[in-house]
């Protein structure tokens, strides 16, 4: 049901403006029909009334066996009419005696305008509905007067016989029409340029290969909003490919690190614990070889020390992979950090760290001691840093790291997945390190006046990205 739920309302609004489309064209034909109805019983009543008197007066005043009345007797019903139409003034429409040639014996005010309406004339025993040439409808009927050659011809406006009834009742039906109209023509615009844009957006997008493809600038026109959210999405497709290109970037970055790792350790062994295993082989072998036994005893002599010597590199790669000390704590593991780097990088490196790194979980420790060995590696080794600071505080539920040196700095405008895609991988990896244990990392740096790294981590962190 919700699949053609957009489809059933535009339905739901496309029927009442259909219903009263119809309504309103069969009330206006109704309505019609029935002044029309009206108009012609009325113009009936009027011929047959006027045409009844006509005969009474005829009856009293005429001669029996005349076939025409005499000069007396039509002055007397002239006279008659002219007090009957008179007296009737105040009725709507015209009444009008003619003989057979078309003659105008005797009229209400206003019939003169009869000849206007139905210039043609008008047949006998029969309603005409006709209209004049400025549109307006008129009923005319016309009746004989029994035992003479004269009619009687009776005619009505429509607007003067009922009206605000013709004026308004049809305009009352044209202002429904329009209404109705307006609503379908709101459903048209509804449809044209909301549901169908929107259809096809939607086909498009389902058909979209999501992170390879993005939906086109513009579709069919539609609503602004429909154009906004298609600017969206092309946004979000857009990011999506940037993304699984960042994957794949890392993707191959990993797999690179993997393979520089494995290559320096092979080169760490060869050129270290290999070359004193070698050494340690061949006084065991010259040992073998001796002629005296001081000799042999000497040889054994440089032989142990040679194992020694392999012991302390093999127990220092391990280290490096692995560091031993951070089971101690955060405090513990840097401080080792610090002294061994001092050494090996030529810096000076302090470190001060509050009791509460204590409540750090291990996967946090971890994070922290990586970024900070990944930090003072870039202060020395792009920042030409000779000092380096790290500074352990706790700051409410969180706890928070620093890492400042004093070496050349930088412009860190960029983002960090910019960064990882020119190549730069140091700080997105240590950006993903504090994410990985709800941490965040803040870097601030310019030309000249060193680097400060800031990570902070809740305490208590069990390693879980939020």
């Amino acid at each position: 049901m919700r699949r053609h739920l957009l489809l059933a309302l535009t339905v739901a609004i496309l029927l009442p403006s259909l219903a009263i489309l119809v309504a309103s064209g069969v009330s206006l034909i109704e309505h019609e029909r029935a002044i029309r109805v009206v108009a012609r019983s009325y113009v009936q009543d009027l011929a047959e009334m006027v045409a009844s008197r006509l005969d009474l007066r005829w009856g009293r005043f005429g001669l029996p066996g005349q076939e025409y009345p005499d000069r007396r007797t039509l002055d007397s019903s002239r006279e008659f009419l002219f007090r009957f139409f008179s007296w009737r003034l105040s009725m709507p429409g015209w009444v009008a005696v003619i003989d057979e040639g078309g003659q105008i014996m005797t009229a209400s005010p206003g019939a003169e305008s009869l000849a206007q309406i139905a210039p043609g004339g008008v047949p006998v025993g029969h309603v005409l509905d006709i209209k004049d040439i400025h549109g307006k409808k008129y009923t005319i009927a016309a009746y004989p007067v029994r035992d003479t050659r004269w009619f009687v011809v009776a005619a009505v406006s429509w607007e003067a016989l009922l009206g605000p009834m013709v004026r308004y009742g049809s305009l009352w039906a044209l202002v429904i029409s329009g209404f109705a109209l307006a609503g379908l023509a709101a459903v048209w615009a509804l449809w044209r340029w909301l549901i169908a844009p929107l259809r096809a957006l939607e086909n498009e997008v389902s058909r979209l290969r999501w992170g390879e493809e993005t939906p086109a600038a513009k579709g069919a026109p539609a609503v602004f909003e429909l154009q906004r959210l298609r600017g969206v999405l092309r946004h979000l497709a857009q990011t999506a490919i940037e993304k699984s290109r960042l994957m794949r970037r890392s993707v191959t970055d990993l797999v690179r690190v993997q393979e520089q790792e494995r290559t320096r350790l092979a080169r760490e062994i060869h050129d270290g614990p290999l070359q004193s295993i070698t050494a340690l082989i061949q006084q065991l072998r010259l040992a073998d070889l001796a002629p005296s036994i001081e000799d042999r005893s000497r040889r054994m002599t440089m032989a142990e020390e040679g194992a020694h010597l392999a012991v302390r590199e093999l127990r220092g790669l391990c280290d490096e992979l692995s560091p031993p000390w951070l089971d101690l704590g955060l405090s513990q593991a840097v401080t080792e950090l610090a002294e061994r780097l001092s050494a090996h990088l030529d810096v000076a490196i302090s470190v001060e760290c509050e009791s509460a790194a204590d409540d750090l979980s291990s996967e946090a420790v971890l994070s922290l001691f990586r970024v900070a060995q990944e930090a003072i590696h870039n202060a020395v080794r792009h920042g030409r840093a000779r000092r380096v600071e790290l500074r352990g505080t706790r700051e409410g539920n969180f706890f928070a790291l620093e890492i400042e040196d004093d070496g050349e700095g930088f412009s860190p405008g960029e983002d960090f997945n910019a960064l990882r895609v020119r190549g730069h991988r140091g700080l997105a990896n240590m950006q993903e390190r504090m994410a990985l244990v709800g941490g965040t990392l803040e870097l601030r740096s310019s030309p000249g006046k060193g680097t400060l790294v800031r990570c902070i981590v809740p305490l208590g962190a069990e390693g879980e990205a939020d």
